[in-house]
């Protein structure tokens, strides 16, 4: 089975590397991840020792509206910045002269901005749910890929999470077709009837 982390490690080695530095020195790296998130870590010459890291999403506007807001200001409050470049929609700046003791825990942390916004629709939909309300929450969509997205929606008695995945080469449509079908077999067995569809 292939584990992957929720963080990104690219930037979680970039920052660290500058957070552990001894001596601040001009940088201007740009990071795209996996689904065209783009980070921008970035000093500048008169003022080495501030760390700025601007991300762009695409589908920032679309979390919005689930309160994506509000989970960057509980997670990243003290270093969120108004965005200088309109190209960002979320800057981060870091004085470097006055970092938390634990570097390491931080920029770990950072690097799991990205996941931290792309979860304000689920925590939305498991908020739902726990208020036992009658009927279905809100369908939140999230195009996170061209052509790709994932749904969520809560109900009174479960969260359904569909994701809409494109699968562009023949051998990917293969695996995917036998991944599926792997359910199916599955649904079948009677010790299993109960599992969440």
């Amino acid at each position: 089975m292939i584990l992957l982390e929720p963080n990104s490690f690219v930037l979680e080695e970039t920052l660290l590397a500058r957070f552990v530095s001894e001596k601040p020195e001009i940088v201007d790296i740009t990071l795209v991840d996996f689904d065209n998130v783009v980070y921008k870590v970035q000093t500048s010459a008169e003022q080495r020792t501030l760390l700025n890291l601007s991300v762009e999403i695409k589908y920032y506007n679309e979390v919005l509206a689930y309160g994506a807001e509000d989970i960057l200001k509980r997670e990243y409050g003290a270093y969120l910045v108004p965005t200088v470049n309109p190209q960002y929609q979320i800057t981060l700046q870091f004085n470097l002269e006055q970092l938390p003791a634990d570097k390491a825990a931080l920029a770990k942390h950072v690097s799991m901005l990205k996941r931290n916004v792309l979860s304000s629709s689920f925590l939305r939909a498991f908020e739902f749910w726990e208020s036992q309300q009658e009927g279905a929450g809100p369908l939140m969509a999230t195009h996170y890929r061209d052509s790709e997205a994932i749904y969520v929606q809560a109900q009174h008695d479960r969260v359904t999470v569909i994701f809409s995945t494109l699968f562009k080469e023949e051998v990917d449509r293969v695996l995917g077709k036998v991944f599926l079908q792997e359910f199916v077999d599955a649904r079948r067995q009677a010790s299993i009837q109960n599992a969440p569809q």
